[in-house]
């Protein structure tokens, strides 16, 4: 498993006892893949022989191979890399970025962790399907990912915001069988501010109404606290423990943090944001009243995109918007910056969609193993996927009850106003932790 393989494509047929009901759709995908071969790559040494067209390719923050390797290396729950290299007359044409992690699956129902097995967890990262698009290097992927949940060493494969219109979602939704179907248990709005337009232009940060709505909410902060608010941004290495130290006095009173899947709860999100900082992408922001802390907003300045990736504000300054006033404050600041877009990450809350944010409809696939932990991994989510959806259907059809409006804003406010004043926002999703 931690060695780097080659293998020509038509190598892996089915295993005999299952030949009669798979052979016939394996032959047709492997026919078409043409002189197309492929390498699974599961060591350090063979990542750094791929570096050169990775670097090439990669787009993102989850995909910049220096960030990749220092997630691997640092980050406990990783067992190994898990590279798929596509090679078309020995050059190489496409690349599938993953991982192996060992850990707890978990998902979110109203707010209430519940726990799953500890499994084997083979990760596609964001933006992982690099190079050459075409069907036949996606069904070459797709029979390869297949493959990897059919062996004894991953109970559940899960590729992080893949693109619904894609052809590689729509092999792996018709692939497996009952025990192996792919499932999709969230599909996410994720939000994207742009700050420059198609032709190279700047773009305002915040649309007028928005940019109204932020400087009255400013003026009454202002008010009730003349001159005593600020914000810092922390940037450098040496500024990285005293931002921590100002960030967690407000994170533990947050609702990710009480989910515990916040920045404080996974031990190696410290050294991780150690590496973005000498690598000059990490942003700290901290917004202080009278020199306390009451909001931050956490993210990686990549090229020409900042990726927000925590955020919290105190929840008894809610009344006064802070964590929204301290996101129209990043935004306007990193428009000056030169950034041109920014990922808010999931969530189609209504703060997002004042922003004038593009909406892009990315989903979490899994793909089951019909081990023992793969049919309880998927019982589970398949469970509490079906729970949340009665509940957004009963909330909607008390919505449009006219006769019980009140009363089901009523119940609804009581039900979640907990939830709403302790964080910036909350999507409920599955986790590894």
């Amino acid at each position: 498993m931690h060695k780097a393989f080659q293998e020509r494509f038509v190598v892996f047929p089915p295993e005999p006892e299952r030949a009669s009901s798979i052979s016939h759709a394996y032959d047709q995908e492997l026919a078409a893949t043409g002189n197309l071969s492929v390498q699974v790559v599961t060591d350090r040494g063979g990542i750094e022989d791929l570096k050169p067209v990775w670097m090439k390719w990669a787009c993102n923050l989850d995909t910049d191979f220096d960030y990749y390797i220092n997630n691997v290396n640092s980050d406990p729950t990783i067992v190994c890399p898990y590279v798929v290299a596509v090679y078309e007359n020995g050059a190489a044409v496409a690349l599938l970025v993953g991982l192996v992690r060992e850990q707890t699956v978990s998902t979110v129902v109203s707010f209430v962790k519940i726990r799953g097995p500890r499994v084997k967890v083979l990760e596609i990262v964001h933006g992982g399907r690099m190079g050459r698009q075409s069907a036949a290097i996606d069904r070459l992927l797709a029979v390869k990912l297949r493959d990897a949940t059919r062996s004894a060493n991953v109970d559940l494969l899960c590729l992080q915001r893949l693109p619904l219109k894609s052809e590689l979602f729509r092999m792996l939704r018709e692939s497996g069988g009952l025990l192996q179907r792919g499932r999709v248990p969230h599909v996410f709005r994720y939000s994207i501010v742009p700050l420059k337009t198609a032709q190279g232009k700047g773009v305002r940060a915040l649309s007028s109404k928005y940019g109204r709505e932020t400087r009255r909410k400013n003026r009454i902060l202002q008010r009730y606290f003349p001159g005593r608010v600020c914000v810092r941004c922390f940037s450098q290495p040496e500024q990285l423990e005293v931002g921590l130290r100002d960030v967690a006095s407000v994170a533990v009173a947050t609702w990710q943090h009480y989910l515990g899947c916040g920045l404080l709860d996974l031990p190696h999100n410290r050294e991780k944001l150690s590496f973005c900082a000498k690598q000059g992408w990490l942003r700290i922001h901290v917004m202080y009243i009278d020199d306390s802390p009451v909001a931050f907003l956490i993210g990686q300045h990549y090229k020409r995109s900042f990726v927000c990736q925590y955020a919290g504000y105190h929840p008894d300054f809610a009344r006064f918007s802070v964590g929204s006033l301290l996101t129209a404050w990043v935004l306007e600041h990193l428009a000056t910056d030169g950034v041109e877009e920014v990922d808010l990450g999931e969530g189609d809350q209504e703060h997002n969609r004042r922003l004038k944010c593009l909406d892009r409809d990315e989903g979490t696939v899994h793909l089951y193993s019909p081990t023992l932990r793969g049919v309880y991994s998927n019982v589970l989510f398949s469970v509490t996927q079906g729970i949340r959806v009665a509940g957004r259907s009963t909330i909607r059809q008390l919505h449009l009850n006219g006769a019980s409006k009140a009363w089901s804003r009523f119940l609804i406010s009581r039900w979640t106003a907990g939830s709403r004043k302790r964080a910036i926002h909350v999507n409920p999703k599955s986790t590894y932790d």
